[in-house]
């Protein structure tokens, strides 16, 4: 088994933010690639983890956690190997460099509307971020946007983390840290001051 030097396992979903997010009880195996077959699994985003931990269950280096039916990733812990970039059925996750300056939390596909509708934290696709990436790093590919971490590395610092600052939902780009999902210093981003 071999591993990836500088890279570090990142969950393409931002609902670990939520606790209303089931469509409907699930009865039959607790695993997320059994129920991704029905509907898409119990939760209400088609596109969103399904929250079985099937990825916490095969990490071999206990660097998954779940929290509230949700994996959080310890980039400690972690050591870019990609068995759970493997494992998980909905392609949520995926391998960053640790020095990536932003990373994208949602993989929705759905309409803003529709989206908006089930997940306070989800991507409307208004590509605010992508009008506003001065190195032309952040882009909407099949759907999702992606960020090229390529260009937004050797493009510097210099842009004022500008994708993040023009993200309208909360979490969907956010700076790539420790425990992205809670605050150290409780200040309050723009994107949170938008949302109120």
């Amino acid at each position: 088994m071999g591993s990836i030097e500088d890279v570090v396992a990142v969950v393409h979903c931002a609902r670990v933010q939520r606790s209303d997010y089931k469509k409907y009880k699930y009865i039959g195996q607790p695993v997320c690639s059994g129920a991704n077959l029905a509907f898409a699994g119990p939760t209400d985003c088609q596109f969103g983890c399904v929250g079985f931990g099937e990825c916490a269950a095969k990490c071999l280096f206990d660097a998954i956690t779940m929290v509230n039916d949700f994996p959080v990733i310890d980039e400690e812990l972690c050591v870019g190997c990609g068995i759970c970039v493997r494992t998980c059925p909905k392609n949520l996750i995926s391998l960053v460099p640790k020095n990536a300056r932003a990373v994208v939390r949602c993989s929705s596909k759905d309409s803003s509307k529709v989206t908006h509708a089930i997940c306070s934290a989800g991507c409307l696709h208004c590509m605010s971020c992508v009008r506003e990436c001065p190195a032309d790093a952040v882009s909407l590919v099949d759907g999702v946007i992606r960020i090229d971490h390529k260009k937004c590395y050797e493009y510097g610092p210099s842009c004022n983390e500008a994708c993040i600052k023009a993200c309208f939902m909360i979490h969907v780009i956010q700076p790539l840290f420790k425990k992205p999902f809670q605050k150290e210093d409780g200040e309050i981003t723009p994107q949170e001051a938008l949302a109120l």
